[in-house]
């Protein structure tokens, strides 16, 4: 988008003095800070321009984030306080950033753009600007960057060999924007970087050898013939794909610390050809997980921590590794869980932070949680339902907080299958938040992603090679519609209407979230014992009846003692559920309900397509008036009837078909069984 975006008027305040836009990857503007002047000194209000509203969004963007993840990725950022400090070092032509609210409200920037790059932080000469730094490198380390660098600025600065214009103004906020106003030039800045790429820098890090050494790295192909490095670093290993940005990233800077030089885009494409053609066809072949894995009976859970510790769950107990069996790949969107307590837990202090209407409820929300953790699909997709006001946002977070936490926690719905496929290749959990509507297409993917089936893509920049997909993941929607107006959807779904929160009893989110990360331990834990237990039974159990999705059943069923709850206690939950869903998907499927209330008005039915379609519109217009939900030709409503007749078979109303007369006119025949 055009810097020339229009700026909102306040209706208090007017236009400011000053806008500042944050921009997503594809410049599209997100956030606008508007400055205020006033005698006593400036103020920010913030826009979000996605919801229209004078208010800063829940997750922001980097300052120049669109520049940022357009630039060579071996060009160094400048992290600065400020906007008006990153203006003024990109006009040095230097690539610069900054997060909006300042330290504390850091934690609502997304800065995984810079989890590879290399960082310099540039604080402002007083207290406030050194907590800012601080707080920035030390989210940094907590993503794995190991290049963020720190510019000393201070008294020290006249007498360290740097040569920069006099600073005898130095005084207490001095800043980015202030040296280059007093006359900076882009020289002058690449001798105060020198300064922070110090030896006494560099000694804080290990000595590195040549990334190739075996001793250092083992490279390995996936059976999809996917290429991985795994790299042994800081006392644990850690495992990269060799086309991922990360582990270029780390070839130039592994050959800058033994070379002293950057290697050019060329030669570092043909180190890291090489590297994959030694791991496709010299390196051993293992299966790569990414959250969730499994090996020998065992469940393993990637805690997701920068140590990269495991947790193994067997049938005897569970207990954390350094160092598993399995391997792992991350995202970079990948966040960490809590670590889990040992000891006393148990899964009820997980009610105060759920706001659901029933006890069934909210064992069918432990259920689904705790499906998650079964190693292999298939897994019922949640969905959250409710009028505004309802918690269903939170209640997602809470959920995926405690399986597979990432920054952003939910998404919007994926505009195309590819996107679903890729979602899915970096998470283990997929949470869409706040659908009006899931389309036909999307549907259909969904229910093969949760349940099993095979995707399929063109490779980007060739003709012929496909990139292929075949896993299942757990699947969580909230919105405020019935989302599951396809029964096919529907059959694999868990339904949670969530009741609205009256205003008296609505909480601060900050004490929310505080109570939550304290308790957050102990309910991982709980979830673990709740593994084991099912780990320990699951072959032991038999169901009375295979209900859909009787695998997930089975296991839920298997760890019904170490959630406290008496035997059939998830049996009758799941019953009362598969009703009140079959339900919503009548009620939110025109043909469905058409049927439903004709053989209930009229009895028992027969005729063909054409006069089933004739039939239905003349005595339901209202609910058969939309040509997009009911259709008009009567092959495509045989098409729908077939997918509604399991649905309508649980509601008692059987289907039959016949062929009548000579020409063998196919007859459809509506009765109660």
């Amino acid at each position: 988008m055009s810097d020339a975006y229009p700026i909102p008027k306040h209706p208090k305040c007017g236009l400011p003095a000053h806008s500042y836009i944050y921009r997503n990857e594809g410049g599209k503007p997100v956030l606008i800070a508007n400055r205020y002047n006033r005698k006593d000194g400036k103020f920010f209000l913030p826009f979000d321009v996605l919801n229209s509203e004078w208010k800063a969004p829940a997750t922001r963007p980097l300052y120049n984030l669109d520049t940022i993840a357009s630039s060579n990725p071996s060009e160094a950022v400048f992290f600065v306080e400020g906007e008006k400090c990153a203006d003024a070092l990109s006009g040095l032509g230097f690539l610069t950033t900054t997060s909006f609210g300042g330290c504390k409200a850091l934690s609502k920037t997304d800065l995984s753009p810079l989890s590879d790059r290399k960082v310099i932080v540039w604080p402002d000469y007083d207290d406030v600007g050194k907590n800012y730094v601080n707080a920035v490198k030390i989210a940094l380390e907590k993503m794995g960057n190991l290049l963020t660098l720190q510019v000393a600025i201070g008294p020290e600065m006249s007498t360290n060999g740097l040569q920069c214009p006099e600073i005898h103004t130095l005084f207490k906020g001095w800043d980015a924007a202030d040296a280059v106003a007093e006359g900076w030039t882009r020289d002058d800045v690449e001798r105060l970087l020198k300064s922070a790429e110090s030896p006494t820098f560099r000694g804080t890090e290990k000595t590195v050898k040549d990334p190739t050494s075996s001793e250092k790295m083992e490279l390995w192909h996936t059976p999809e013939k996917e290429t991985f490095a795994s790299i042994c670093t800081g006392g644990h290993v850690e495992n990269w794909a060799l086309d991922s940005t990360h582990f270029r990233n780390f070839l130039s800077y592994q050959h800058y610390q033994i070379d002293g030089k950057m290697l050019s885009q060329t030669a570092l494409e043909d180190k890291r050809r090489t590297l994959a053609g030694e791991a496709l066809f010299g390196g051993a072949e293992h299966s790569v997980f990414t959250r969730i894995g499994h090996l020998d009976g065992c469940t393993y859970l990637d805690l997701g921590d920068k140590e990269w510790t495991t947790v193994r769950v067997g049938q005897d107990g569970w207990e954390t590794l350094k160092r598993p069996p399995i391997r792992f790949q991350r995202s970079r969107s990948m966040q960490a869980l809590p670590f889990p307590t040992s000891g006393w837990s148990d899964i009820n202090l997980l009610r105060p932070f759920l706001n659901v209407g029933s006890e069934t409820d909210f064992r069918m929300v432990v259920a689904w949680l705790l499906g998650c953790f079964r190693s292999k699909g298939p897994y019922p997709i949640l969905i959250l339902t409710g009028e505004q006001g309802s918690a269903k946002s939170t209640t997602a977070k809470v959920l995926r907080s405690l399986i597979d936490p990432a920054q952003p926690m939910t998404r919007s719905a994926p505009q195309s299958e590819q996107d679903l496929v890729i979602a899915a290749r970096h998470n283990h959990v997929l949470a869409f938040d706040n659908l009006s509507h899931i389309k036909p297409t999307l549907a259909d993917a969904l229910c093969r992603i949760a349940t099993g089936g095979g995707f399929g893509t063109r490779k980007l920049h060739t003709n012929t090679e496909e990139v292929l997909f075949d896993a299942t993941r757990p699947v969580l929607l909230n919105g405020i519609p019935d989302l599951a107006s396809r029964p096919d959807l529907a059959d694999r779904s868990i339904i949670i209407t969530l009741p609205v929160i009256q205003e008296t009893e609505r909480q601060f989110e900050a004490d929310f979230w505080q109570r939550f990360d304290a308790e957050a331990p102990s309910i991982l834990a709980a979830l673990l014992n709740a593994t084991t237990t099912a780990l320990a039974r699951v072959s032991t159990v038999a169901l009375k009846e295979r209900p859909r999705m009787a695998d997930f059943a089975k296991w839920i069923t298997a760890a019904e003692p170490a959630l406290g709850w008496p035997e059939g206690a998830f049996s009758e939950a799941y019953t009362t559920n598969r009703k009140s869903v079959d339900s919503a998907a009548i009620e939110g499927n025109p043909v469905a309900e058409a049927i439903v209330s004709m053989i209930a008005d009229h009895g028992p039915w027969k005729g063909t397509a054409t006069d089933l379609t004739k039939a239905l519109r003349g005595l339901y217009p209202q609910l058969t008036d939309d040509s997009l939900s009911f259709p008009r030709q009567p092959n495509k409503l045989s098409s729908e009837l077939k997918r509604v007749q399991p649905l309508l078979r649980r509601q008692g109303i059987i289907f039959t078909r016949e062929r009548h007369g000579k020409s063998g006119q196919r007859v459809i025949c509506i009765e109660l069984g």
